[in-house]
């Protein structure tokens, strides 16, 4: 009998115990999640400034914070086959995107009499990542050909984040709904080369690794539960409030996310992977009877003078400028940017020598920068879609499309 007396102490005396430290954890959970709201709502009530309204790219600084404020709203993005992903309606006074997720070219595309229709793709670069509406790389090109006696409708299928496969299947896509082109444009460089140094291999979406990730789960239901009780735990104030003191006193509390791609990825794979999708453009073009121009992007990296913002920015990509340093000068010794007819148009140096402030980031350009690289591409477009003089004699040609 004095032995269960004991042990039914014992077991009393643990839950008790157990009791006390689950009242203590919530009253300690209820106070820390109160500050967390407390904290929450006063960074609600602040504005949400974007870092680049700082950008020195901006001489008329009264529209800059209004635009990131609505770059901010805008950004949302949707699922969408086979490219994964595009952004959804917005209306706004510097921004505007339509229900196709395609961003507003000016003058406006759906006005009536074009001669030529071009598509440009690219990621957020041609997007107008920092621009205005009026003032991306589509919108200045579509003037530009029309001060040349080119008219012209431009459509900006740039993307945050698409690479050069991803543009070559949304081309592909427009292509099966029979909306042919005169010309498509690529501008390209930054995301393929990121992609290959972030998946440690070329030719691959950014941040694949995650969807490998999510798709595996799919197939392993019990596995779903760990996420599942890990974000649980992470919602708990209390580990909120850890996970910042930890990260405060230098530890890294989540785990960088690993590529499961083996092996590593060089500037020549990058090189690689884009000349089989220029093949790819190069045959549907030929098949659809339109033409095709591919440039190389300028980044941060090769601008030799810097200002002082810019020189903020570089600092920022210093983890992989040496990966795009080497990637960039393995494509500007290959086949594509060399001869007298280039597959690719390498404007990589287009800034090396400009002390002005060109970049509102390490890869996205102001408007300026913006102005120079659609007139540089305004010279190719014009030659090439200008009309060939008819022979003596001969009766006039048409060709769809071109005025």
């Amino acid at each position: 009998m004095g032995k269960l007396a004991g042990a039914g102490r014992v077991l009393r005396d643990g839950w008790l115990l157990l009791g006390m430290v689950i009242l203590l954890f919530c009253a300690l959970e209820g106070g820390l999640s109160l500050l967390v709201r407390i904290k929450r709502g006063v960074s609600r009530s602040k504005p949400d400034v974007d870092w680049r309204i700082h950008a020195d790219v901006y001489g008329d600084r009264s529209w800059v914070e209004e635009y990131y404020r609505e770059f901010r709203a805008s950004d949302a993005v949707f699922w969408r086959p086979y490219v994964y992903w595009r952004r959804g309606p917005y209306h706004g006074q510097y921004i505007n995107v339509d229900t196709s997720g395609l961003r507003r070219t000016i003058p406006d595309r759906s006005q009536p009499g074009r001669s030529v229709r071009i598509f440009m793709f690219c990621g957020s670069a041609l997007w107008g990542t920092g621009a205005r509406d009026a003032f991306t790389i589509p919108s200045i090109l579509a003037r530009e050909l029309q001060s040349r006696g080119l008219d012209a409708e431009v459509v900006n299928f740039g993307e945050a984040g698409y690479v050069s496969t991803q543009e070559v299947i949304a081309l592909l896509l427009r292509l099966q709904k029979g909306d042919t082109p005169d010309l498509v444009i690529f501008y390209d460089g930054v995301n393929d080369v990121y992609s290959a140094y972030q998946q440690h291999a070329a030719g691959l979406p950014q941040n694949e690794f995650n969807r490998v990730k999510e798709f595996n789960l799919s197939a392993d239901l019990p596995a779903l539960r760990l996420p599942v009780f890990r974000d649980m735990a992470n919602k708990l104030a209390t580990v909120q409030v850890a996970s910042s003191l930890l990260q405060r006193a230098g530890f890294r509390t989540q785990p960088e996310p690993r590529p499961p791609m083996g092996g590593g990825a060089s500037g020549q794979d990058v090189g690689n992977a884009y000349s089989a999708n220029l093949d790819l453009l190069q045959a549907l073009s030929e098949h659809y009877n339109f033409k095709c121009l591919s440039y190389w992007q300028p980044t941060i990296f090769q601008k030799a003078s810097l200002t002082r913002y810019e020189r903020a920015e570089r600092e920022k990509a210093r983890t992989f400028e040496p990966f795009f340093r080497e990637a960039y000068a393995a494509i500007g010794r290959s086949r594509l940017t060399q001869g007298h007819q280039p597959l690719v148009h390498d404007l990589s140096r287009m800034f090396a020598d400009v002390p002005e402030p060109v970049f509102v980031d390490w890869v996205h350009l102001g408007e300026s920068g913006n102005e120079v690289v659609a007139r540089r591409m305004a010279n190719d477009v014009r030659g090439l879609l200008a009309p060939a003089p008819a022979a003596p004699g001969a009766a006039p040609r048409t060709r769809r499309g071109v005025g």
